[in-house]
């Protein structure tokens, strides 16, 4: 958190002449300069320190879900700017990339991680590109599961899947090591007798990763905390000339 300091330096010379002038002058030019530092970690610190902490998928997803609570009021000793992030910008329902950034910021667990996209969920086969939306989980019902299916092993099992969930539909399955949701893409085979499946997802249950902490929100408002003293100068500059027309 900053403090705009009215009482030192600089400042305190433009605080005394607008205590003189108006009643509202100073209130009304340090609202205007915490606000002002809140838009600059919206607008311009934030998004760029997330951009070298971050994987970005979506090129717009911090200033989309980020917002500002303004300073009210008249009272320097109380008011104060916040910036913080909702949920309310992001498409479908629960949307737990805004929910977790709590614990980037920190540190710690994030829980609810049993589905973890593959690269070929995402736009372009790419990392770095964001879930396909017919392969949001939100978009996926109705999954197969290969261990409850008929069969006398697992590929029986797994074949026994696919035909019960029709083309289109959705699969759970063991694979090597790993447990993976696939999207079936047609009932014929391959050539080598495979299965036309596309995977989606890892899957375990209760699954969590836990994080390091970026501090990406302190370094940013530290940043844009060092401009609050200008921002002061600024409207108090333009208050104390406007007061003496």
């Amino acid at each position: 958190m900053t403090t705009l300091e009215i009482n030192t330096g600089a400042a305190v010379i433009f605080a005394n002449k607008l205590e003189k002038m108006n009643r509202s002058a100073l209130p009304v030019s340090v609202r205007t300069a915490l606000n002002s530092a809140a838009f600059d970690v919206k607008k311009s610190t934030m998004p760029t320190i997330a951009k070298k902490e971050f994987t970005q998928r979506s090129a717009n997803f911090f200033k989309a879900n980020s917002r500002v609570e303004m300073a009210q009021g008249f009272n320097v000793r109380t008011m104060q700017s916040a910036v913080g992030f909702t949920e309310g910008g992001l498409k479908g329902g629960n949307n737990f990339a805004v929910k977790d950034l709590e614990q980037q910021e920190h540190g710690g667990g994030i829980n609810r991680k049993s589905f973890i996209p593959l690269d070929t969920a995402r736009s372009g086969g790419s990392n770095k590109k964001v879930v396909r939306p017919a392969n949001r989980l939100s978009a996926i019902n109705n999954i197969v599961n290969s261990k409850l299916s008929s069969g006398k092993n697992a590929a029986a099992k797994l074949f026994s899947s696919v035909k019960h969930a029709g083309v289109g539909g959705h699969v759970l399955s063991e694979y090597k090591d790993k447990t993976i949701l696939w999207r079936v893409n047609s009932l014929k085979r391959n050539k080598d007798g495979s299965m036309k499946l596309t995977g989606l997802y890892t899957f375990k249950t209760k699954r969590s990763v836990n994080v390091e902490s970026t501090g990406f929100m302190r370094t940013a408002s530290l940043q844009s905390g060092k401009k609050i003293e200008q921002y002061f100068i600024e409207v108090a500059e333009k208050q104390i000339t406007k007061l003496r027309k």
